[in-house]
């Protein structure tokens, strides 16, 4: 998958198909702000792979994050995140038709000046609970509240890896919820970008939720554990096309819909919570999912990422290396092993380097 990535990329344009309602006249608009220092846009979603995988794409050339989002009112909407331009940085902008920034108190900018995301969407400006809801989906999709202090501190001494935090890298690009980003994982296993696109696609068709304008959010649990219990676990096999993961797909929904996988628990990193390797045994323990899924997941929930990695990531080890093949997990781990507990986050940096820059 991450040659074909880079690839894509590489090439400019769109990574991803165009969401269905991403062209409509804008009639809403929010702005999130202040932004994380060195925020770019650009920087979270083109060194994940996941932006490129519906219903989202990243318009490389406009530096455009187009992605379709349930809302509890107006359904599914499509909405496209921008970084403000200058002008809009340091100008106040007029209340719009969504009410003043359009977003909640915590969101307000200083006088609106300063850096900040600029998020508008067609077809309808939206109820209060449906400009929170996006509000709330585009801060956890794009980590904006997570501290990288620590990161950044890990590399302070590493002046070839200056560029991190210069750069504003090294923060994840989620899905709105776990369980869409377990579903991502599972797809992408063994799988070539391309398939992976097709299944996730083929699922968002048969169970996600439609909106007027042709926009299909990422089906929940339930809709694809009820799906499933109505026509048989054939519809994901042979029509979403999942082949032999579509048990695996089956039972994940099955469990997380029924609550006998409480897949949100992973979230608490506290002394309450469970560890990260208690997090990533069970990770590894549910069907389908190996140790290179674990150790991505990971990543995605703020915990030290793993260093488990598949024949391309190896490949590009071995090039930035300089040697003359693939390394094997022993030159892996030497490279790395001075970062601790962010070992897998400066590898995945390293190996990605590029992709958000052209």
């Amino acid at each position: 998958m991450g040659a074909q990535a880079a690839a894509e990329i590489r090439a400019g344009g769109r990574f991803g198909r165009l969401p269905a309602g991403a062209d409509l006249p804008r009639a809403g608009t929010l702005r999130l702000g202040p932004l994380p220092p060195g925020f770019r846009l650009a920087a979270v979603t083109l060194s994940h792979s996941a932006s490129g995988l519906g219903p989202s794409c990243f318009d490389i050339d406009r530096g455009e994050w187009h992605r379709v989002l349930a809302t509890p009112q107006a359904g599914p909407l499509t909405i496209t995140v921008r970084e403000a331009t200058v002008r809009e940085a340091t100008a106040p902008a007029a209340p719009d038709r969504c009410g003043p920034w359009g977003g909640a108190p915590g969101d307000a900018l200083s006088g609106g000046i300063g850096p900040h995301l600029v998020v508008s969407w067609g077809r309808t400006a939206g109820a209060a609970a449906d400009r929170e809801a996006i509000r709330r989906q585009v801060r956890h999709s794009l980590a904006l509240d997570e501290d990288l202090s620590d990161l950044h501190a890990a590399l302070a001494d590493e002046p070839d890896l200056a560029w991190v935090a210069a750069g504003g890298h090294g923060r994840p690009l989620r899905s709105p919820s776990l369980w869409e980003d377990l579903v991502r994982a599972l797809a992408a296993t063994n799988a070539a970008l391309t398939r992976t696109r097709s299944m996730l696609a083929a699922l968002v068709e048969l169970f996600g939720p439609r909106g007027p304008a042709g926009e299909r959010a990422f089906p929940d649990a339930a809709a694809v554990a009820r799906g499933v219990a109505e026509r048989g676990p054939e519809i994901l096999r042979d029509q979403a096309g999942w082949g032999y993961r579509a048990g695996s797909l089956a039972l994940l929904a099955h469990r997380i819909d029924a609550g006998t996988l409480d897949v949100e628990r992973w979230w608490d990193r506290g002394p309450r919570g469970p560890r990260d390797d208690e997090v990533a045994a069970e990770i590894r323990a549910l069907p389908g999912f190996g140790p290179v899924s674990a150790d991505g997941l990971l990543g995605l929930l703020g915990r030290p990422r793993g260093l488990t990695l598949d024949a391309w990531a190896r490949n590009r080890i071995g090039e930035l290396a300089g040697l003359s093949g693939p390394a094997d997990e022993r030159e892996v781990r030497a490279r790395y092993a001075r970062f601790g507990c962010w070992a897998g986050t400066v590898c995945w940096l390293e190996i990605t380097r590029g992709w958000a820059e052209r």
